[in-house]
């Protein structure tokens, strides 16, 4: 499937469901909001995966960890497919899967559809629930602020010129094409949803940013991209450890989804006032009663 058709059959998240979920959210047993981005996690997630039913909404078994690299990263590709690598320890905390991937593609327009290509088929033959992506490389494009508005997704990467953010490119909108939630580590992976939101911006719905990284443009990224991390480790690089920390954070989240008991759930009638969801909007309809009152 070419690049275009791929980036047209991405579907806009169910607003119904997310809206469900966070329901949920506000009934369980707990100040209401509490949670804050682990509930917004979350309720995207249910939205990806389309139900916000607690017994279907589930941590991601299969997790893959893509880490992106040309020749010239060829050696660091090799280290990273050793049980010792840093990268592989830290996947093994979270039950990701490291894929280390060296790129052969050379036109913008190639590496794109090998991304996407190569994603495709991790995410098939590994069952992959939700995949992180990480990036060798550390040479990363000067000003690109100047070319980010006006010029569509595939000029853009040509005016980047970065190989491993255009393969990026190609593996976000796949991932995104099959319904499988992408999280993102460090300015190269931000560069690559920016590019592919430019081909759909629904790409956007299925990214989550684990980390803010200490490299230079991260926030401007995360705030253009509308996206919040929930970490910000003040790591240099993303190869993709921001991603795996964040995972726990996504997981904790889905995990008090499934297993807190709302007041209905635990039997609880007289609800708290402190945590009861009724209280708490009549709290918030009030000063528009005491206006109208006037």
């Amino acid at each position: 499937m070419h690049i275009e058709e791929l980036a047209a059959k991405i579907q806009p998240l169910s607003k119904e469901i997310m809206a469900a979920a966070q329901k949920r959210f506000d009934n369980l047993i707990k100040p209401v909001g509490s949670l804050a981005q682990l509930e917004s996690m979350t309720c995207r997630y249910a939205g990806i995966i389309g139900s916000s039913d607690k017994q279907l909404v589930v941590i991601p078994e299969n997790r893959l960890l893509l880490v992106w690299g040309e020749m010239k990263h060829a050696a660091k590709i090799e280290r990273a497919m050793t049980s010792t690598h840093l990268l592989s320890v830290f996947a093994e905390t979270v039950q990701a899967k490291v894929l280390p991937l060296l790129l052969t593609g050379e036109s913008a327009y190639e590496l794109l559809e090998e991304g996407a290509m190569l994603t495709g088929e991790y995410i098939g033959e590994e069952k992959a629930g939700l995949i992180c992506l990480g990036a060798y490389e550390k040479d990363l494009p000067d000003r690109w602020q100047d070319y980010a508005d006006g010029e569509d997704g595939l000029q853009f990467l040509e005016k980047l010129q970065s190989p491993v953010i255009a393969a990026m490119t190609g593996s976000i909108l796949q991932a995104a094409g099959m319904r499988v939630p992408v999280m993102l580590d460090g300015v190269a992976t931000c560069l690559a949803a920016l590019a592919a939101a430019k081909f759909n911006p629904r790409v956007l719905q299925y990214c989550f940013a684990g980390d803010e990284s200490a490299e230079e443009g991260a926030g401007e990224l995360l705030r253009r991209l509308n996206l919040q991390a929930p970490l910000r480790l003040s790591l240099k690089n993303g190869e993709g450890i921001g991603a795996l920390a964040c995972l726990q954070l996504f997981d904790a989240g889905i995990k008090a989804y499934r297993e807190m008991e709302t007041f209905e759930e635990a039997g609880v009638h007289n609800e708290k006032e402190d945590y009861s969801l009724k209280v708490q909007e009549e709290k918030k309809l009030q000063p528009v009663e005491n206006l109208r009152k006037r």
